[in-house]
């Protein structure tokens, strides 16, 4: 085995710099500390990430601070992970509108037959019961309803995250579980718990939010894969 000493190594031309090739393995020995810098990007975007025992990987997301019909994300699911997490923040620009969620296929089309259902169980801050679900006749999720625009209150007025199971699997239905913050345009702020699932066998790839009426005025959304231990 060659050893090669250098204190730093850069590409030729260009910006790229490739080590080894396809079906090699590059060692790093025991007791060496690997430091990615503050700053710089470790991209494992289709990779297997092996090793690792637990932990998230982000895999997609988006943003707006202005209006737009809806924010689609593509490409967030694949066969690496079995479960994801999905974290969200969304206002939308129309009192009153009702947000919504579809899965997208591997094509990036909305996947819409009357087949998501759905139970969400909650309570508003003054201990009113706020109940609502759909029995597998919907063409979306709702994780809330009767939201506040950015008009109305501060952002956001509905926030929350969703555990996805098995989304890419074309033989299982997906399931999903997930907890809510709304505050509704009655003045209402309301907690929901809930589950739901999308009755068909379809390699669910990407999700895309909106609201029932109008544009979404402000959102952050990201997906992460949860690694396997």
């Amino acid at each position: 085995m060659s050893l090669l000493n250098v204190n730093k190594v850069d590409p030729a031309t260009g910006t790229g710099l490739e080590l080894g090739s396809s079906g090699d393995t590059l060692t790093v020995p025991s007791g060496v500390t690997l430091d990615v810098a503050s700053g710089a990007t470790l991209d494992t975007t289709g990779a297997t990430v092996t090793g690792i025992s637990g932990g998230l990987v982000y895999t997609g997301g988006g943003a707006t601070t202005t209006n737009v019909s809806a924010i689609a994300i593509n490409g967030c699911f694949s066969a690496t992970y079995r479960q994801y997490l999905v974290v969200y923040d969304i206002t939308p620009d129309t009192n009153g509108s009702n947000p919504r969620i579809n899965f997208r296929d591997t094509s990036n089309n909305n996947i819409t037959p009357s087949k998501y259902g759905y139970a969400f169980l909650g309570r508003d801050f003054g201990g009113g019961d706020e109940n609502f679900q759909q029995d597998n006749d919907e063409s979306a999720l709702q994780p809330g309803q009767g939201t506040y625009n950015q008009s109305n209150s501060d952002y956001p007025t509905l926030s929350g995250y969703l555990w996805i199971i098995n989304p890419f699997s074309a033989t299982h239905n997906v399931n999903w579980h997930g907890q809510v913050m709304n505050r509704g345009n009655n003045g209402e702020d309301r907690v929901y718990v809930g589950s739901g699932r999308l009755d068909v066998q379809t390699q669910c790839a990407g999700l895309k939010f909106f609201f029932n009426s109008g544009n979404v005025n402000n959102a952050t959304i990201k997906v992460y894969g949860l690694v396997d231990s």
